[in-house]
């Protein structure tokens, strides 16, 4: 990675080196060949064996031959950065997925929410670990909470779920199925994700609230944001659930996003649900209600009542039981509440 970024900079550096020289190298052909022509035609003129009139009229000929050199050169160096551009987006559409269909995938209907990991390793990169045999079981309609220190591995472990990516060894079992051999498209309907980082498309509230469920009719909609407590303010847009929420959400604030994740989330009705470093709220505790429910959240407070809390460090699970017992261990998690409550205080 390191040799990557080093490239990429000196590329960079003559790339912006290049295009510092070329469009005033232009300029200066320019300029010079109208000093040479004013200077000659000047004296000739002061002579009397050009025009004055002639002289004018040259230069200002010369400007417009100049002109569409300067154009050009400019031209030239946005026809660059496009076929370049256009290479990156070909390499972009012509990349082959690493997570792929299975030849003969299970079409897995309604899971019942039984999740289990069974001694998963994954790594980004070759030699550097993510996760190191990590084994946990979830019951049907459980709520099992992540914690521990940045880095340790809690979002890649709820990204191995929807198979967003394949562990190197080990394996993610939903109702006792390895996960690599259903259908992507029925894996991932049974799971909904509420995240921090809410994306929305440039639609309306609307045609947003529907990625979770296109064949949702207007009733069953508004019952979901209603539920998410994102009905009053949605009607209070200009247009209702009419309204463009421009791209990624531009036109909404954080809070706002929010509760239309929760609300398409409460339309998709998985029975697995991962809620990566969501605010807990009134609305996401109804959400939570009656599914597996996946938590990473910052404040330890806000996952106490959960029926499992998972403490990871460095890739592993080196604590896990509920908030009772965890804090009588005197471990990792009983140091992070005192280092939070102590902040707090």
């Amino acid at each position: 990675m390191r040799g990557q970024a080093q490239r990429h900079t000196r590329n960079r550096l003559q790339a912006n080196q290049l295009e510092a020289l070329w469009i005033p190298s232009i300029e200066v052909v320019a300029g010079t060949g109208t000093v040479i022509a004013a200077w000659f035609g000047g004296r000739a003129a002061l002579k009397g064996t050009l025009p004055v009139e002639d002289l004018v009229a040259f230069v200002l000929y010369l400007g417009l031959f100049y002109q569409p050199l300067r154009l050009l050169a400019r031209t030239s160096e946005g026809f660059q950065e496009a076929r370049i551009g256009a290479r990156h987006v070909c390499e972009v559409l012509d990349a082959q997925p690493d997570v792929v269909d299975p030849p003969s995938g299970v079409d897995l209907a309604r899971a019942r929410g039984e999740v289990k990991f069974e001694s998963v390793q994954f790594e980004y990169d070759r030699d550097l670990p993510v996760l190191r045999n990590v084994s946990f079981e979830m019951k049907p309609g459980q709520t099992l909470a992540f914690e521990g220190p940045t880095g340790a591995g809690k979002s890649t472990i709820v990204s191995l779920i929807p198979r967003f990516y394949d562990p190197k060894r080990g394996r993610v079992l939903i109702d006792g199925i390895d996960v690599s051999d259903m259908r992507l498209a029925s894996l991932r309907r049974n799971v909904s994700m509420v995240l921090q980082d809410t994306f929305l498309f440039a639609g309306t509230v609307k045609e947003n609230l529907r990625f979770g469920n296109e064949g949702a009719s207007s009733e069953e909609i508004v019952a979901a944001a209603t539920a998410a407590n994102a009905h009053d303010f949605i009607e209070a847009l200009p247009r209702g659930y009419d309204t463009r929420v421009g791209e990624r959400g531009v036109k909404l604030s954080g809070g706002q996003k929010q509760w239309l994740s929760i609300a398409r989330a409460i339309l998709k009705d998985a029975p697995i649900l991962i809620l990566d470093e969501a605010e807990i709220q009134e609305a996401l505790q109804k959400l939570m209600r009656g599914r597996t429910a996946i938590v990473i959240a910052h404040r330890l407070s806000t996952v106490r009542h959960t029926d499992l809390i998972a403490v990871l460090e460095g890739g592993s699970i080196v604590e896990l039981g509920n908030h009772d017992e965890l804090m009588g261990c005197k471990g990792l998690y009983r140091k992070l509440h005192d280092r939070q409550v102590g902040a707090a205080a």
